[in-house]
């Protein structure tokens, strides 16, 4: 029988290896698949990887990285030169100084890399100066004070070299020629294990008792006693009191040291913290209310050097075993939306419904959700007295989004244009869902029509292809009274909420949001021209959603999403203008210019020249496929329209069965805008932006027109703001007639309603210094998008955000949009059920994401993650020699890492070592080779910020290409190289999958690539939210479990501490997640940001003025005559201020506000003086102009003159300064820039090799 893990040729004399054994049988499963990857894990990193009495053939310190305690202390003499020092095997641990008084024995070579992220940052980096590896591992447990004696079992492995000649030992190995063979290196492995009965009065409170096991193997044992909580507290060591000289023999080591303690089985080991027992006050509210929620995850024993693990019952609180471990397991269960039986939930049939049909459908959800709400008030009187008032107040808050839901419905189910928009979203949702399942399928399977796609797609999910998830409905419900009435008070009142969606990762709030932008779609247009405080609004064009990110990567994947979402809504529009309206549906991508262009001149270069072939980077050109069918979208498909200065995007469908290729159902071909001065004279429905993206405002007044502020409108270009120079028709004139476009009048236009929600994904990212700028400028988009109704009351956006972590959400929702918050579902009296959502239980049927934690301590880091890796893809290689496609989820492995630097250590690591060990094999190893998809080499792709935006739209595209068992499997792999060499034609495919995927924080968010299962975390995170987002882009579906490697860096206490408590992190990381804060309003960020702030607002609010005012780039030097409008624009931002701050704030806000505005009114009078006028920025060479602002780059250049502009506003919410590119020459003579004879010499490290 072949075996497709066997190596390739044998040894002369020996067998060939035996098959790796696998822990389970290969079947159809992802799980099993998964299971034998953790196996192989072990066995490769921890062993023994042959059994208990293994003979290794190789050294066991390079086989096993974890699991070893080192020898106490190096002897205090010199070495046997006859001993140690002449045996290749040992460990050289390097000179020591007091290395003899030392515990353990030092390390000289730990990582010389940091794990920050930041260059600056110097929280806990690696010890450099006196580590010593560890000569101890153990763990601390408590225990009543009544208990008389427990058990400690200690075990280990040592190992002993034995010289063999070739062949013996093995099978048929002793054949001719034996004599003379060479002579091999193997190591015979020793088990130990020993267990010891210890008395509790036999240890001295406070004192260290010794136990001896064998050579100089021992217990230490510290007791101590609480009296106030009845509970004895122990702490066990193993210990190795061995000697060593400078080189550590082999046999000096233990190998897979564990300890395990019981009591005969009984449940005595108590939990580090009860709270059901413990009475003390928490003072902090959100902590009170998480240790009631996680009130039965209990620890029950805290790791020394290595981590822990525990035997309890379920429900029991206390546990019957306890022991270290040092690859510590956990799994998070799959959090579930639950589904409410007798609810209507098909969009189909929601569609249709009549008003009596939508009752019957929709009141389970509320009744159902009542009911729930009652049992758990139920349940919190039955709480202990020190918990019961937190959870009756839990109760009461949830208790309010009943009532919201309940309102919902009832509006729903009262009003007629509700009802029609309602029908709208459901058909709009229903389309959006069914093509974007096509468009998914097709990517894969190209050669089948659009039509047979949704007919398999259909037959084989039924209605579940087009329904909601209750939750998802349940929300949206929600939000219909306020989308439905602009002045409602919970949307623009005094009581204004931001509603904020709090749902794991991949459990579909994309889809509950969407949903809502198609519903407010539908009102606006119904409710057309809306009479306002200061003139009419028209709500028939103009942004009706916005939705913000804050990384590139998830604006481009969302981007594709919503794009499908206007594409139904533009179809739906088109089959009934008389009730939707004239005006497309489109959707705007507005983000940096290194994303997409800016300008129209710009976007027809870019296409010129890949339309001429020549080396290229196509921005405009934001999608890889249709995201109605899936066809590939290319450059060709790409179309410009000089005269009307527009870029249109065709599918790429060659048949036009698709609406929206060249010759389809839709003339203008995909409504999607990515040049920014599009965006700008279209007013899109929906625009997606980065929020970096609104620090331009202050520099581009034609986005006015984002938030409502138009003055002209062009029967050719659109809304034209005075800025726009490529249309300076006056008002009442017209373009001539050009080729076959008319002539085109230019008129007055009515402004248009500002944006009606508000989308903030992703919200806890909005933290830390780009929170606080973040937060500033919302001060100026609420003034922005604020109007009054006729009679005067206030209108804001309904505000949306969402997050799969939160912690201090109702802080940060108020200093960041100075509202109260709405958190959906809320969490009650536990954690895992919040009725619309619950964790299921782990199983092989509802298999969880699995954690496994790595600390090799003595390692250092960069040797770690080269053997890891290389374990990783080796192991997956053998999964799909033996599993086939099932194995697919773990061929591609994901490293995060939170530096960029350390990922670019990894890259060059996995295209020479690692590539070169995949190649070659391991002698000690079973695992088959490897090589890499890209021509022998590991294909290895990067998502990061120095990565382009279109290359990665296209790696997010391709990361979904699968492995094929009969073009990558081992066996395939020596078919193919059979047929090359027999000059014989092989298969080829059109694109290679990806070995590795490295990325940094840009993964955390928005990837969403179901196929993958296997990542590598490098380091713990900076903060636990980046910990579980970047993980959960793993193991997104049960049929594909996903297995995430931590692998901490056991010099940094941090990861250490991590690792030591590893099992209850992971079970309660929810509620490890950091309070997030932003501080806005502090003195530094208003002086850094409130010039943006100022000269932002002012521009747009008077972009739809009919006269001159300030909104024109030379609109700058009118402030004088606008001192009325700055006045109150003033107060207004003053107001906004308050609403978030405190008295202090808006205190501060309206001094340094004034304080501006004065020395813009200086600055435009000594120009005046100087026979000069005022802009913006963009000063001409004529020199009759000079500008109020410049970027705080050109600021900290020196640009500091008495003429140099007095405000300085940035360019982006991030960075103060461009990046810059070095390419250095290790070649002197090859340097631009030599080096002055006085200058400090650079001393090049001597080739010691």
């Amino acid at each position: 029988m072949t075996t497709h893990g066997a190596r390739p040729a044998a040894t002369p004399g020996v067998l060939p290896a035996p098959a790796y054994r696998l822990a389970l049988d290969p079947d159809d499963r992802s799980w099993t698949a998964r299971e034998n990857l953790v196996d192989i894990l072990e066995r490769e990193l921890l062993g023994p990887a042959n059994g208990p009495d293994e003979i290794l053939d190789g050294v066991p310190d390079s086989a096993y990285l974890i699991g070893r305690i080192a020898p106490v202390r190096l002897t205090a003499g010199q070495d046997d030169p006859g001993e140690a020092g002449s045996d290749d095997a040992a460990t050289d641990v390097g000179d020591a100084v007091d290395a003899a008084e030392s515990r353990g024995v030092p390390l000289t070579a730990v990582d010389d890399s940091s794990a920050s992220s930041d260059e600056d940052e110097v929280e806990d980096q690696p010890q450099k100066r006196g580590l010593m590896i560890p000569a101890s591992m153990g763990l601390r447990f408590q225990f009543p004070d009544d208990l008389d004696e427990f058990t400690v079992t200690a075990s280990w492995g040592t190992y002993e070299a034995v010289k063999e000649k070739r062949g013996e030992g093995t099978e048929g190995g002793g054949g001719e020629g034996a004599a003379s063979a060479p002579v091999l290196r193997r190591f015979q492995r020793t088990p130990h294990a020993i267990a010891k009965a210890i008395k509790v009065a036999d240890l001295r409170p406070s004192r260290t008792t010794e136990i001896v096991l064998k050579d100089k193997v021992l217990l230490r044992v510290d007791r101590y006693d609480d009296s106030e909580r009845g509970c004895r507290l122990i702490e066990v060591a193993l210990c190795n009191d061995r000697e060593t000289p400078r080189k550590i023999p082999v046999e000096a080591w233990l190998y897979q040291t564990k300890l395990s303690v019981s009591a005969s089985g009984a449940e005595v080991f108590l939990p580090v913290n009860d709270v059901l027992l413990d009475t003390r006050e928490e003072p902090d509210d959100e902590l009170r209310r998480l240790r009631l929620q996680y009130r039965n995850r209990l620890e029950f024993a805290h790791g020394r050097t290595c981590s822990v693990d525990w035997e309890v019952a379920e429900g029991a609180r206390r546990a019957s075993e306890v022991w270290t471990t040092w690859l510590p397991v956990t799994e998070t269960p799959q959090t579930a939306a639950e589904e409410t039986g007798a609810a209507l939930l098909d969009m189909r049939k929601l569609q249709e419904a009549s008003t009596d049909e939508l009752r019957t459908g929709l009141e389970p959800i509320v009744a159902g959700y009542t009911a729930w709400l009652d049992g758990e008030e139920r349940r919190a009187k039955a709480l202990p007295e020190h918990l019961r008032s937190e959870g009756l107040d839990a109760v009461t808050e949830a208790r309010r989004v009943q009532r919201q839901l309940e309102e919902g419905l009832k509006h729903l189910l009262g009003d007629e244009e509700a009802l029609r928009c309602f029908r709208f979203m459901n058909r709009v949702m229903a389309d959006q869902r069914v093509q974007s399942q096509v468009a998914e399928r097709r990517a894969s399977r190209p050669e089948e029509s659009i039509d047979e796609a949704r007919e398999a797609i259909l037959e084989d999910k039924k209605e579940r292809a087009h329904s909601w998830r209750t939750f998802q409905l349940a929300f949206v419900l929600m939000q219909l009274p306020l989308l439905s009435d602009p002045a409602a008070e919970k949307r623009s009142g005094d009581l204004a909420k931001a509603q904020l969606l709090f749902f794991p990762t991949g459990g579909g709030k994309t889809e509950a949001y969407l949903g809502l932008a198609a519903y407010t779609f539908a009102i606006r247009r119904r409710q057309g021209v809306v009479d306002a405080f200061d003139g009419p609004l028209d709500g028939r064009s103009g942004v009706a959603v916005l939705m913000r990110y804050t990384l590139r990567l998830l604006t481009a994947q969302q981007f594709q999403r919503a794009t499908a979402l206007v594409c139904a809504a533009e179809l739906a529009r088109r089959d009934d203008v008389a009730t939707w309206g004239d005006e497309p549906f489109r959707i705007g991508l507005w983000v940096g210019t290194d994303v997409s262009p800016k300008r129209y001149d710009e976007a027809a270069e870019q296409l010129q020249k890949a339309h001429g072939g020549r080396g290229y980077r196509l921005t405009v050109l934001q999608i890889q496929r249709c995201p109605w069918c899936g066809t590939r979208v290319e450059a060709r498909d790409v179309r410009t329209e000089p005269a009307l200065r527009r870029v249109y995007v065709y599918c790429g469908d060659e048949l036009a069965d698709c609406p929206f290729a060249d010759g389809g159902e839709v003339p203008d071909g995909l409504p999607v805008l990515t040049v920014d001065e599009e965006i700008y004279r279209l007013a899109p429905a929906f625009v997606i932006a980065t929020v970096d993206k609104f620090a331009r405002l202050a520099r581009e007044g034609e986005a006015a027109s984002l938030f409502g502020h138009v003055s002209r409108r062009c029967e050719r270009h659109g809304f034209v703001h005075p800025d726009y120079q490529q249309c300076d028709i006056k008002d009442g004139s017209k373009h001539p007639k050009k080729d076959s476009w008319p002539a085109a009048p230019i008129h007055p236009a009515m402004r248009l309603r500002p944006p009606d929600l508000v989308i903030q994904d992703e919200l806890h990212l909005i933290t830390g210094a780009l929170g606080t700028t973040v937060g500033l400028f919302e001060v100026a988009i609420d003034v922005m998008t604020d109007w009054r109704t006729k009679d005067g009351r206030p209108v804001r956006p309904l505000l949306v955000a969402s997050t799969a972590t939160a912690r201090n959400a109702s802080e940060q929702v108020r200093a960041l949009y100075g509202r109260d918050v709405t958190i959906f579902p809320p969490q009650v009296l536990d954690a895992g059920n919040t009725y619309f959502s619950k964790e299921i239980p782990v199983s092989e049927k509802h298999p969880g994401r699995r954690y496994i934690g790595i600390s090799t301590t003595g390692v250092r880091l960069t040797t770690a993650e080269i053997r890891v890796a290389e374990v990783l893809l080796a192991g997956g290689q053998l999964l799909l020699d033996r599993s086939g496609r099932v194995a697919d989820p773990y061929m591609s492995l994901v490293g995060y890492f939170s530096a960029t630097r350390e990922l670019a250590g990894m890259a060059r690591y996995m295209s020479d070592d690692i590539q070169t060990a995949l190649a070659k094999g391991r002698p000690w190893s079973k695992l088959p080779r490897r090589t890499g998809t890209d021509y022998g080499s590991l294909h290895v792709a990067e998502l990061t910020s120095r990565v382009a935006s279109a290359d990665i739209t296209a790696t997010l595209d391709q990361m979904a290409t699968a492995f094929n068992p009969g073009f990558d499997s081992t066996a395939g792999k020596r078919n193919r190289r059979a047929l090359r060499e027999a000059k014989k034609p092989e298969p080829t495919r059109e694109v290679n999958p990806y070995d590795v995927v490295l990325a940094t924080s840009m993964l955390q968010v928005g990837v969403d690539v179901t196929r993958l299962g296997l990542m590598l975390v490098v380091g713990q995170p900076k903060n636990t939210a980046e910990y579980i987002q970047a993980s959960s882009r793993v193991g997104r579906t049960a049929d594909r479990p996903g297995l995430v490697v931590a692998l901490g860096n056991w010099a940094r206490p941090r990861d250490l501490a991590h690792f030591e408590q590893f099992r209850h992190y992971h079970e309660t990381f929810y509620a490890q997640v950091e309070a997030l804060s932003v501080t806005p309003f502090s003195v530094t960020s208003l002086e850094r940001g409130l010039d943006g702030v100022l000269v932002s607002a002012a521009r747009v609010l008077q972009a739809a003025k009919a006269g001159p005012g300030l909104s024109p780039e030379d609109g700058a030097a009118r402030i004088e005559a606008e001192q009325h409008f700055a006045g109150e624009l003033v107060d207004a931002l003053v107001r906004r201020v308050a609403r978030a701050g405190d008295e202090d704030a808006a205190t501060r806000a309206r001094l340094r506000l004034e304080n501006r505005l004065d020395q813009w009114g200086k600055r435009r009078k000594s120009l005046m003086e100087d026979r000069k006028s005022l802009v913006y920025e963009r000063v001409l060479d004529d020199g009759r102009h000079d500008a109020l602002m410049m970027s705080a780059e050109n600021a900290k250049a020196g640009i500091d003159t008495r003429d140099a502009a007095p405000f300085i506003v940035a360019n982006s919410m991030r960075e103060v300064q461009p990046e810059i590119n070095l390419l250095v020459s290790p070649i002197k003579e090859r340097l631009v820039y030599r080096a002055p004879d006085h200058a400090p010499q650079w001393k090049m490290p001597e080739d010691n090799s």
